[in-house]
């Protein structure tokens, strides 16, 4: 199981993500409805999710693959998909393709003939036993699930070829192509190409007054790239306003 692979590697490299901050940056999620996943229902059933790292005095704390693994869960949940649903997809997916993290793998590409083990092993069987008659009918339009798949799910993703688990994502590959987030880089916060954090082009835009060419010189960046980050940071800002 690739993550008995990963467990020698450093607590570091896998990113920290609080709950707002992934609330932020995955498009229309919900804090609220994050903690849920991340919590047990009243000691009644275990959480939805199996993260990375324990609560620290009562605070959440995300790892990039849980930042993934929370990224589908919300973009199905605003779908209209059940908990239960999910919760059984989850269960079973864990069980077929033997990993911790399914809903951070590329389990989701298409075979030749149409067909997704995916679909056909977690999420049809998990729609059919709870009854959960919007996941059904995703399900089963080979077509539609695989327009979700490849435009909410897969895109601006990169997975590791032989863990099969997501390594970056650009949050915002058609409006910010430059920003990616890379756990091995910045603690997983969102950075430029380059490596450089955008929080800290945007606190040096902010000190300079706005002058985006001294930016520019002092992190040895073309002009385009600062603003780039700066209009990123912002959106940020804006979306963390909505979700408070």
């Amino acid at each position: 199981m690739e993550h008995l692979r990963r467990s020698s590697e450093s607590p570091l490299a896998r990113g920290f993500y609080t709950v707002g901050e992934a609330a932020r940056l995955i498009p229309r999620a919900s804090a609220g409805r994050i903690r849920n996943w991340l919590n047990d229902y009243h000691g009644e059933e275990a959480p939805l999710l199996r993260r990375d790292f324990d609560p620290i005095n009562d605070k959440q704390e995300l790892s990039f693959l849980d930042l993934m693994e929370v990224r589908f869960v919300e973009y199905f949940r605003n779908s209209g998909v059940s908990v239960r649903s999910l919760r059984r997809a989850c269960e079973r997916a864990r069980e077929y393709f033997r990993t911790e993290k399914p809903f951070a793998t590329c389990r989701f590409s298409f075979l030749t003939d149409g067909r997704n083990l995916f679909v056909e092993e977690a999420l049809k069987p998990a729609a059919e036993e709870v009854e959960d008659s919007i996941l059904w009918g995703l399900v089963t339009d080979q077509y539609e699930m695989y327009e979700v798949i490849k435009n909410s799910l897969l895109d601006g993703v990169i997975f590791n070829p032989e863990t099969k688990l997501a390594e970056t994502w650009r949050p915002r590959p058609y409006q910010y192509p430059s920003v990616v987030i890379d756990p091995k880089a910045a603690f997983g916060q969102p950075t430029l190409e380059s490596r450089i954090a955008t929080a800290a082009i945007y606190d040096a835009w902010i000190a300079e007054n706005d002058n985006q060419a001294d930016v520019a010189f002092w992190f040895g960046l073309p002009e385009t790239k600062v603003r780039e980050a700066v209009a990123f940071e912002i959106s940020l800002r804006e979306t963390r306003l909505e979700v408070a």
